[in-house]
């Protein structure tokens, strides 16, 4: 055994006995000692993490620093397997979720385009009452361009899984009652775009009872 090996062992309650029983080194198959295997031996971090709770220490010490803690969270979170994981620890949930609620009140980090959108509706003829740097209005306009968000994800939404799937349906055969369920739904998909884009275009959003009754599957 190497120096560095019985260095390590010395500070073991039983170092001769430690010495005489070497762990099985999985790579080579052998029963030998090495300088990790001693440290670990001994309780001490191996210079090379072997098991997960190794690796797990070892990029703890890594993202110390919150801007290296910050960027890795971010790209770690954007692999769908580990955002799960992340999103059923209890304690992990609720410090996103309550970042996400902080985030929605911080008046003062609303991008420039929604700065821009702010005053051009302050100068746009608007109630003159209404100020840029009231707390309400900053949050009604926030709740606007949110919403505006949301509908934006759903339209995309729809495109990206319909890009994605019906291409797999090349050669497919449907039975007469799978063609009417495509027909009824995309006769909603269809209702509902007009719908959109009333509601766009004029800002009412009430429901005709056709339409109502039609989205009902009645």
């Amino acid at each position: 055994m190497s120096w560095e090996v019985h260095k390590i062992l010395a500070s073991a309650d039983d170092p001769f006995e430690v010495i005489a029983h070497p762990p099985l080194n999985e790579r080579t198959g052998r029963r030998a000692w090495d300088g990790d295997a001693a440290k670990r031996a001994v309780g001490w971090k191996a210079s090379v993490p072997v098991t997960v709770e190794e690796k797990v220490e070892a990029v703890t010490e890594l993202v110390r620093d919150e801007a290296v803690a910050c960027r890795v969270a971010a790209d770690l979170l954007k692999r769908r397997e580990v955002a799960f994981v992340a999103m059923r620890d209890g304690d992990a949930r609720y410090m996103v979720n309550e970042a996400q609620f902080e985030q929605a009140d911080k008046d003062d980090e609303l991008d420039e385009e929604f700065r821009d959108v702010l005053a051009a509706d302050e100068h746009g003829g608007g109630d003159e009452t209404e100020r840029f740097d009231d707390p309400a209005t900053v949050v009604r306009h926030w709740h606007r361009q949110m919403e505006f968000a949301d509908l934006m994800a759903v339209c995309q939404g729809f495109i990206a899984g319909a890009t994605r799937l019906v291409p797999k349906l090349r050669g497919q055969e449907f039975t007469e009652r799978q063609h009417g369920q495509v027909g009824s739904v995309l006769e909603k998909l269809r209702a509902t775009a007009d719908w959109i884009e009333t509601a766009v275009a004029t800002g009412q959003t009430d429901l005709d009872e056709a339409l109502a009754a039609l989205l009902r599957g009645e």
